[in-house]
């Protein structure tokens, strides 16, 4: 035996809305900003970023929000800032690849700063001469106060001298306040 169940809104204790329907399967909600997941962002490069210091950690530029909802991430300075405090969950994803496209990376890394100090990093050195490009990735939790903000860097290290690159679409920084 199944049972259904029709409402057209859902209301707190205090007689509040906070999901109503439309009657045709779409729902609004309207719940606080402080029990949804806002700010959240996704931003990429729409170029590739050459000039990746050889031995060196250089900021990405993520240029594109694909969105960007509450407006946080600065597309012209590359970076998130946080709009109140909280925990805010980031992740980000580089392509790196070597100067001369030649098999000679030998390490590449991720970093996540907040105000430009390091909050973690992960570096991962290779084998010289197997590889020509290779992924950095890094995922954090931070615990941010409103106005700092949140940057990526590439480690780049090539046998072969000469600047890298971060390649497009394949680069990528999201991140959203966590429901506290």
């Amino acid at each position: 035996m199944s049972s259904t169940i029709q409402v057209d809104t859902i209301k707190d204790i205090g007689g509040n809305t906070i999901i109503s329907s439309d009657g045709s399967g779409t729902f609004t909600s309207n719940l606080p900003a402080s029990v949804s997941n806002t700010p959240t962002f996704s931003a990429r490069s729409t170029s590739h970023q050459t000039g990746l210091t050889n031995g060196g950690w250089t900021k990405i530029q993520f240029d594109t929000a694909i969105f960007n909802v509450g407006s946080n991430y600065d597309t012209t300075n590359d970076k998130f800032v946080a709009p109140s405090n909280g925990k805010y969950f980031f992740t980000a994803s580089l392509k790196i690849q070597s100067a001369s496209g030649g098999n000679t990376l030998e390490a590449v890394g991720c970093r996540i700063t907040i105000n430009g100090s390091t909050m973690g990093d992960n570096v991962t050195f290779i084998a010289t001469g197997n590889i020509s490009t290779m992924c950095a990735m890094n995922t954090m939790i931070l615990d941010l106060t409103a106005t700092q903000y949140v940057e990526i860097y590439a480690f780049y290290q090539d046998s072969g001298g000469g600047t890298g690159s971060a390649r497009t679409y394949d680069t990528m920084f999201h991140g959203c306040k966590l429901i506290t």
